[in-house]
Protein backbone atom coordinates (compact mmCIF):
# COMPACT_ATOMS: atom_id res chain seq x y z
CA UNK A 1 0.00 0.00 0.00
CA UNK A 2 1.46 3.51 -1.01
CA UNK A 3 0.82 6.29 1.40
CA UNK A 4 -1.45 8.43 0.33
CA UNK A 5 -0.62 12.20 -0.87
CA UNK A 6 -0.75 14.97 1.59
CA UNK A 7 -3.74 17.07 1.80
CA UNK A 8 -3.87 21.02 1.56
CA UNK A 9 -5.45 20.66 5.22
CA UNK A 10 -2.70 18.19 6.35
CA UNK A 11 0.15 20.64 4.81
CA UNK A 12 -1.35 23.64 5.66
CA UNK A 13 -1.51 22.01 9.44
CA UNK A 14 2.05 20.86 9.26
CA UNK A 15 2.91 24.95 7.81
CA UNK A 16 0.91 26.03 10.70
CA UNK A 17 2.69 24.05 13.20
CA UNK A 18 6.46 25.06 12.01
CA UNK A 19 5.57 28.47 12.39
CA UNK A 20 4.38 27.32 16.24
CA UNK A 21 7.36 25.37 16.96
CA UNK A 22 9.46 28.18 15.25
CA UNK A 23 7.88 31.11 17.14
CA UNK A 24 8.21 29.12 20.29
CA UNK A 25 11.88 28.39 19.77
CA UNK A 26 11.89 32.28 19.21
CA UNK A 27 9.93 33.08 22.49
CA UNK A 28 12.66 31.23 24.41
CA UNK A 29 15.50 33.17 23.20
CA UNK A 30 16.47 31.10 20.08
CA UNK A 31 16.71 28.24 21.71
CA UNK A 32 14.87 24.72 21.95
CA UNK A 33 11.91 24.56 24.16
CA UNK A 34 13.57 22.30 27.17
CA UNK A 35 10.66 19.30 27.31
CA UNK A 36 9.21 18.27 30.98
CA UNK A 37 10.79 21.06 33.05
CA UNK A 38 8.93 22.37 35.95
CA UNK A 39 11.24 25.67 36.22
CA UNK A 40 9.96 28.77 36.04
CA UNK A 41 10.20 30.69 32.86
CA UNK A 42 12.64 33.47 31.77
CA UNK A 43 9.80 36.60 32.74
CA UNK A 44 10.03 38.82 29.35
CA UNK A 45 8.22 41.14 27.37
CA UNK A 46 7.59 40.87 23.68
CA UNK A 47 7.95 43.84 21.50
CA UNK A 48 6.13 43.43 17.87
CA UNK A 49 5.14 45.91 15.34
CA UNK A 50 1.42 45.12 13.17
CA UNK A 51 3.38 42.54 10.92
CA UNK A 52 4.03 40.58 13.82
CA UNK A 53 0.96 40.74 15.81
CA UNK A 54 -0.36 39.26 12.38
CA UNK A 55 1.91 36.46 12.67
CA UNK A 56 1.93 35.82 16.24
CA UNK A 57 -1.92 36.10 16.86
CA UNK A 58 -3.34 33.15 15.06
CA UNK A 59 -1.06 30.66 16.08
CA UNK A 60 -0.50 31.73 20.05
CA UNK A 61 -3.40 32.83 22.40
CA UNK A 62 -2.61 34.73 25.16
CA UNK A 63 -2.20 31.84 27.92
CA UNK A 64 0.40 30.23 25.98
CA UNK A 65 2.70 33.57 25.71
CA UNK A 66 1.93 33.74 29.26
CA UNK A 67 3.25 30.09 29.88
CA UNK A 68 6.04 30.94 28.02
CA UNK A 69 7.15 33.79 30.19
CA UNK A 70 5.60 36.36 28.14
CA UNK A 71 4.56 39.07 30.80
CA UNK A 72 3.92 41.92 28.67
CA UNK A 73 3.33 41.96 24.65
CA UNK A 74 3.36 45.61 23.41
CA UNK A 75 3.37 47.01 19.66
CA UNK A 76 6.86 48.55 19.49
CA UNK A 77 5.76 52.14 18.47
CA UNK A 78 3.30 52.16 21.57
CA UNK A 79 4.24 54.32 24.94
CA UNK A 80 6.40 51.64 26.68
CA UNK A 81 7.68 52.18 30.44
CA UNK A 82 11.18 51.34 30.84
CA UNK A 83 11.19 47.91 32.88
CA UNK A 84 15.15 47.49 33.13
CA UNK A 85 15.11 44.31 34.85
CA UNK A 86 13.69 42.34 32.28
CA UNK A 87 14.84 41.01 28.82
CA UNK A 88 13.05 42.39 25.47
CA UNK A 89 12.20 39.66 22.68
CA UNK A 90 11.14 42.05 19.83
CA UNK A 91 9.55 40.68 16.64
CA UNK A 92 9.84 43.13 13.71
CA UNK A 93 10.00 44.09 9.91
CA UNK A 94 13.00 46.08 9.39
CA UNK A 95 12.10 49.09 8.34
CA UNK A 96 13.47 52.32 9.05
CA UNK A 97 10.88 53.51 11.60
CA UNK A 98 11.46 49.78 12.87
CA UNK A 99 14.74 50.40 13.63
CA UNK A 100 14.83 54.15 14.48
CA UNK A 101 12.69 53.29 17.75
CA UNK A 102 14.67 49.48 18.03
CA UNK A 103 17.62 52.47 18.43
CA UNK A 104 15.42 54.82 20.33
CA UNK A 105 15.20 51.94 22.69
CA UNK A 106 18.60 51.12 23.43
CA UNK A 107 19.36 54.87 24.27
CA UNK A 108 16.63 55.22 26.84
CA UNK A 109 17.91 51.53 28.36
CA UNK A 110 14.13 50.28 28.26
CA UNK A 111 15.15 46.61 29.02
CA UNK A 112 17.79 44.56 30.78
CA UNK A 113 18.62 43.22 27.37
CA UNK A 114 17.40 42.73 23.27
CA UNK A 115 16.59 39.99 21.14
CA UNK A 116 16.30 41.49 18.83
CA UNK A 117 14.07 39.01 15.66
CA UNK A 118 13.38 40.16 12.31
CA UNK A 119 10.44 38.85 10.02
CA UNK A 120 12.43 39.32 7.12
CA UNK A 121 16.35 40.40 6.00
CA UNK A 122 17.86 43.20 7.31
CA UNK A 123 20.20 45.21 5.76
CA UNK A 124 23.71 45.73 6.43
CA UNK A 125 23.36 49.45 7.04
CA UNK A 126 20.26 49.00 9.01
CA UNK A 127 22.45 46.46 11.61
CA UNK A 128 25.13 49.73 11.52
CA UNK A 129 22.39 51.96 12.61
CA UNK A 130 21.69 49.36 15.57
CA UNK A 131 25.43 48.80 16.35
CA UNK A 132 26.14 52.78 16.47
CA UNK A 133 22.82 53.04 18.82
CA UNK A 134 24.22 50.48 21.03
CA UNK A 135 27.41 51.81 21.21
CA UNK A 136 26.17 55.62 21.76
CA UNK A 137 24.26 53.98 24.34
CA UNK A 138 26.82 51.94 26.02
CA UNK A 139 24.31 48.82 25.22
CA UNK A 140 26.35 46.94 23.58
CA UNK A 141 26.64 43.82 25.69
CA UNK A 142 22.68 44.17 25.97
CA UNK A 143 21.83 43.92 22.59
CA UNK A 144 22.00 39.52 23.10
CA UNK A 145 20.94 38.33 19.59
CA UNK A 146 19.94 39.51 16.15
CA UNK A 147 18.07 36.94 14.07
CA UNK A 148 15.88 36.77 10.76
CA UNK A 149 13.14 34.54 12.18
CA UNK A 150 12.59 31.94 8.95
CA UNK A 151 8.44 31.13 9.19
Amino acid sequence: DAPSPPTTSNMAASVREKQTVALKRMLNFNAPPLKNTTAEPVWKVLIYDRFGQDIISPLLSVKELRDMGITLHLLLHSDRDPIPDVPAIYFVMPTEENIDRICQDLRNQLYESYFLNFISAISRSKLEDIASAALAANAVTQVTKVTMVAL
